[in-house]
């Protein structure tokens, strides 16, 4: 009696595991590739949500040097007196915010801000709001766990970028695309 063969033989075992190890190795850089995408659509919404609202911050207080006089208004105004004075202030407006002439001295109007946005975005890669901090006056500061710490004599928050540090980031300093995070 010649008996049937049932089942696999060692060495169909170990190709097929072979072949399942090729393919697994080959799917953990695409997965990779696919987080690192992830959190780079994620970082770049978060930037462009906290430009925003410093863009309708601007806006909401050109508007009011408008309406309380005219255009040429805003030419007796240095451009920093129309930004945020910290990224807190986009969540948490405190009051309002005499806006000042060039001389320093002439009190134009007073800016009463809405709140921008709900919470200052993270920066996906360091898991934290973290970010530097460009002002209107030329200098740079930190916004870091909700506390903007300017530079002495910082004024109007004009923009942002992410920190460039590689321990901060986990490594993550150059996109898939060869630029770095910071100049976003």
């Amino acid at each position: 009696m010649t008996g049937k063969r049932y089942g696999f033989s060692l060495l169909e075992m170990l190709i097929v595991v072979a072949i399942m190890g090729i393919v697994a190795i080959a799917a953990v850089p695409v997965a990779e590739i696919t987080y690192v995408k992830n959190q780079e659509t994620l970082l770049e919404k978060n930037l462009e949500d906290i430009r925003t609202a410093i863009s309708l911050w601007k806006r909401d207080c050109r508007n009011v040097v408008v309406s309380i006089g005219d255009y040429n208004s805003l030419y007796n105004i240095h451009d920093s007196q129309l930004y945020p004075p910290t990224l807190e202030a986009l969540v948490n407006p405190a009051g309002a915010y005499p806006i000042i002439a060039s001389d320093g001295i002439t009190h134009i109007a007073d800016f009463k801000p809405r709140p921008y946005l709900q919470a200052i975005p993270q920066d996906p890669f360091i898991g934290a709001a973290e970010w530097v901090i460009h002002f209107a006056s030329g200098t740079t500061g930190t916004y870091n766990s909700g506390v903007t710490t300017p530079p002495a004599n910082a004024s109007g928050v004009f923009d942002i970028s992410c920190v460039s540090d590689p321990v901060k980031r986990r490594g993550f300093v150059t996109a898939i695309d060869g630029t770095k995070y910071e100049d976003w």
